[in-house]
């Protein structure tokens, strides 16, 4: 006689099966954000902004897909790549919202009691937006590099209100010598227009 009881087991098998494909539909689909995210901030950079926007509203359907996924297995909220495909999503989303003049806040598809993601997007924009101040100092567009100095500026000072630990607190650090980066390009950018 068997000590096994294979009713049990059964139903460990087929949860675990269950979970399984579910956690591998979830990665794929996080995997497709994250590069549709990406295409959104290199166009964003390029100043490709329809097509930025086009990437931004495809991730977005791929975003509620996800969420469906986890609706039936909500121990996948957690998953890794998942929450760096949202964390990315939301760098694009803000990136994109920042270089076409809106003002940056929620982002829909993030809920507000995802704060860890939404600081970590914050956080990342601060990078993206250096890299447009450099760009737009090789063209002695002055005013825009002020603007965006201005911006990081602002996500800093929030982002200093926050009682940051971890690895948020190791982004926040990295915002900090983005903001230092952009004065330095800020400053340098003054003295050759000024001569």
């Amino acid at each position: 006689m068997s000590m096994i009881d294979r009713q049990c087991i059964e139903t460990v098998k087929r949860n675990h099966t269950v979970h399984t494909k579910s956690r591998r539909e979830l990665q794929a689909v996080s995997a497709d954000i994250l590069g549709g995210s990406k295409r959104s901030i290199f166009a964003t950079q390029r100043g490709d902004l329809k097509r930025a926007k086009s990437e931004i509203a495809d991730a977005a359907k791929l975003i509620k897909k996800g969420k469906g996924i986890i609706a039936k297995r909500e121990r996948l909220m957690q998953e890794g790549m998942w929450r760096s495909a949202l964390e990315e999503y939301g760098e694009a989303s803000l990136y994109f919202a920042a270089m076409s003049g809106q003002k940056i806040g929620c982002i829909r598809e993030i809920p507000d009691t995802d704060t860890e993601t939404y600081i970590g997007a914050m956080s990342d924009l601060t990078g993206e937006l250096t890299r447009s101040c450099v760009l737009m100092a090789t063209e002695r567009k002055t005013e825009e590099v002020t603007r965006l100095l201005g911006l990081i500026r602002e996500v800093v000072a929030y982002l200093l209100l926050l009682d940051l630990t971890g690895s948020l607190r190791q982004k926040f650090d990295q915002a900090k010598q983005n903001l230092r980066k952009a004065e330095e390009i800020a400053f340098n950018l003054s003295i050759h227009v000024s001569n």
